[in-house]
C-alpha cells in the first residue's frame, strides 16, 4: 500500500475559520486500490473534506469525511467511493477541433495569474487563448499577459460589461468551438477535452457546460455560497432541447441553473454568432449586473440547439469569502436575474410558457432551497444567510427598471448589440405592452366604480395608453417622450369631449369604453407587428 497525496483544488487565500471550513480537492479513482493513506496538503487547518471523484474521465460524485490531522484511512475512502454510482458521459471523437478559450477579466490581475496558470496545463492540441481586459483602468493585465503569456492573446475592450467582453472574444477567435470562464477560476488540464466530447453527444449540440464545484471554502461565507448555487450539483451527464422536455424538471426550460454557469461554457462560434451573440444589456459592469449566462442558455434551446451538460468538464470556482462581497454579489444575481426575466416576458416565443410557469418559479424563488454536495443535509442558514438571501430577492425587483435603462443608455450611444429582436421590435413590443395594459384600465375606468378608483384609473390611461401606441410607431428623443406621451392622451380625450359636444351625445362612459378599446387594439397591433419585425 503507498501514501497518496492530494492538493487543494484551489491555492488557499486567506485564514481558515476550522469549524466551518471544508477542505476541497480532486481524487482519481484509479489511483485509490493501492492507497493505504491519504495525505492532504493543509489538512489539518480543516475540520472535513470533499473529494470530487474521477474515474475515467468521468465524475463518480463526492465523498465527504471528517479530518483529524492531515490523513484520510484509505479503507475509509474507498468505502465511501465504493457507494457512488458509476462514472458515466461522453466519449471523444476522434475529431480534436481547435479550440479558442476566452476569459474575460478587468482590474483583477493578481487572481487572473493563476487562472492563466491553470490554462497553461490544459490538455489540448490547437488551442488558442484569448484574455479580454474589459474597460481596464491600470495597465496590470496587459502587462502580466505580455510579460509572462506572450502565447496567449490579449484584446482590450473599452466598452464596460461582461456581454461587450464576451462577443470581443467572440469576434476575435479563430477557432470553430469557443470555451468561455471567468477571472477568478482554475480549470481541470482535462477541460477542453471534457467540453468537446459533450459537442459529440448529439449533432444539434451547440452549447456545452461542466461542473463548477467550490474550490475553497474557508469560512462561513463561503459555505453559504456554496449551499446557494447549483454548480457544484450536476454530477450527471445531460442534454436539453426544448423539443424534449425532462419529466423531472416541470419548470422547464427556465431552470437555468440546470444547464450551468457562465464560468463554465462553450460554444459553436458559427451558432452563437447566429443568435446575436450576447445582449450587451445584461452582465456584470452593467446596470444589470449580471443575466446573460441565463439569456443565452434559453436563446440557445429555442433557437433548436440542444445544450450538453458534461460535469467530467471542471473548472473550480473561489467564491467570496467576506459578507461585503457577498453582499454586493447577491445584489447583482438578484437584478441580473430580474433583468434576464424581463427579457423573458419581453419574448413572444418565450412568453407564454413563463407565464405558465411563473406561479412555481416565484415559489421557488421565495423559497429557494439550500443544500450542498455533502450528505449532512440542508445548509443551516444563520441570520447574516438570512439578510443576504432577502438582499438577493428584494434586488429582483429592480432588474426590469435596470435592463430598460442599461439597453437604453447603450442604444443612445450606439454601442447596444445583441439578438434582433431586441432592437426596434423590443421597442415596438414595449410601448404596445404598456398601451394595452393602460387601455385595460381604462375599460376599468368606465365601469361602476368608486369614484377616487375610477379617477386613478382614468388617469392611468390617459397620460399613458393613446400616447404609448403612437409612441411605438414613432422614434422621440428620450427628453421629449415624458411630456409627447401624456399630452397625445389629453389631446385624445380633448377630442373626444369636443366631438360629443358638437354632436350633442354626452356619454362619458361609452366614450371612455370606446377609447380605452380603440388603444387595446391598436397595441395589439402594433405588438403583432413588433413580433413580425
Amino acid at each position: 500500500m503507498t501514501t497518496l497525496i492530494l492538493t487543494p483544488a484551489m491555492p488557499l487565500h486567506g485564514d481558515v475559520e476550522r469549524d466551518d471550513a471544508t477542505w476541497v480537492g480532486l481524487l482519481d479513482a484509479a489511483a485509490l486500490p493501492d492507497a493505504g493513506t491519504l495525505v492532504l496538503a493543509e489538512g489539518e487547518r480543516f475540520a472535513r473534506a470533499r473529494l470530487l471523484v474521477r474515474d475515467d474521465a468521468g465524475v463518480r460524485g463526492y465523498v465527504t469525511l471528517p479530518l483529524s490531522g492531515e490523513t484520510l484511512p484509505g479503507d475509509d475512502v474507498r468505502a465511501a467511493v465504493a457507494a457512488l454510482p458509476a462514472a458515466a458521459g461522453w466519449q471523444m471523437g476522434a475529431d480534436a477541433p481547435p479550440v479558442t478559450i476566452v476569459v474575460c477579466t478587468r482590474d483583477r490581475a493578481g487572481m487572473l495569474r493563476e487562472t492563466l496558470d491553470s490554462l497553461a496545463a490544459v490538455e489540448w492540441g490547437a488551442l488558442e487563448v484569448v484574455i479580454v481586459d474589459n474597460a481596464p483602468s491600470t495597465a496590470e493585465t496587459s502587462e502580466l499577459v505580455h510579460g509572462e503569456y506572450p502565447d496567449f492573446r490579449y484584446v482590450r475592450e473599452d466598452a464596460p460589461g461582461l456581454s461587450h467582453a464576451r462577443n470581443a472574444g467572440l469576434r476575435a477567435a479563430t477557432s470553430p468551438i469557443v470555451a468561455f470562464t471567468d477571472d477568478d477560476v482554475i480549470v481541470d488540464p482535462q477541460w477542453i477535452a471534457q467540453l468537446v466530447a459533450g459537442f459529440g453527444a448529439a449533432d444539434d449540440v451547440d452549447c456545452v457546460t461542466g461542473a463548477v464545484p467550490s474550490g475553497e471554502l474557508r469560512n462561513r461565507v463561503q459555505a453559504y455560497f456554496d449551499a446557494r448555487v447549483s454548480w457544484s450539483k450536476l454530477i450527471a451527464p445531460r442534454l436539453f432541447r426544448l423539443s424534449d422536455p425532462p419529466p423531472d424538471l416541470p419548470m422547464f426550460p427556465f431552470c437555468v441553473g440546470e444547464f450551468g454557469t457562465g464560468a463554465n461554457f462553450a460554444v459553436r462560434r458559427d451558432a452563437m454568432l447566429a443568435l446575436g451573440a450576447f445582449d450587451t444589456a445584461l452582465g456584470a459592469g452593467t446596470g444589470t449586473k449580471g443575466g446573460e449566462d441565463l439569456d443565452m442558455f434559453l436563446r440557445m434551446l429555442y433557437s433548436g440547439s440542444a445544450i450538453a451538460v458534461n460535469p467530467a468538464a471542471i473548472v473550480w470556482h473561489r467564491h467570496r469569502s467576506d459578507l461585503d462581497a457577498l453582499s454586493a454579489q447577491a445584489v447583482g444575481y438578484g437584478r441580473g436575474f430580474g433583468a434576464w426575466a424581463t427579457t423573458v416576458m419581453l419574448e413572444p416565443a418565450m412568453l407564454g410558457a413563463a407565464m405558465r410557469r411563473a406561479p412555481r418559479a416565484v415559489g421557488r424563488l421565495l423559497r429557494k432551497p439550500m443544500a450542498t454536495v455533502d450528505a449532512d443535509g440542508p445548509h443551516v442558514a444563520t441570520a447574516s444567510d438570512r439578510a443576504v438571501s432577502r438582499l438577493e430577492l428584494s434586488s429582483v425587483l429592480s432588474g426590469p427598471t435596470s435592463y430598460l435603462r442599461e439597453r437604453r443608455r447603450q442604444l443612445d450611444a450606439g454601442a447596444f448589440a445583441g439578438p434582433a429582436s431586441r432592437g426596434a421590435p423590443l421597442e415596438r413590443r414595449l410601448w404596445a405592452a404598456l398601451a394595452a395594459v393602460a387601455g385595460i384600465l381604462g375599460l376599468l375606468a368606465a365601469l361602476p366604480l368608486p369614484t377616487w378608483l375610477s379617477l386613478i384609473l382614468l388617469a392611468c390611461f390617459v397620460f399613458v395608453g393613446p400616447g404609448a401606441v403612437v409612441r411605438a410607431w414613432v422614434p422621440l428623443p428620450p427628453h421629449l417622450t415624458p411630456v409627447a406621451v401624456p399630452a397625445l392622451g389629453l389631446s385624445a380625450v380633448i377630442l373626444l369631449v369636443t366631438a360629443s359636444v358638437f354632436a350633442t351625445w354626452w356619454q362619458p362612459a361609452l366614450g371612455l369604453a370606446a377609447i380605452a378599446l380603440a388603444t387595446c387594439v391598436g397595441a395589439l397591433v402594433t405588438y403583432r407587428t413588433g413580433v413580425r419585425a
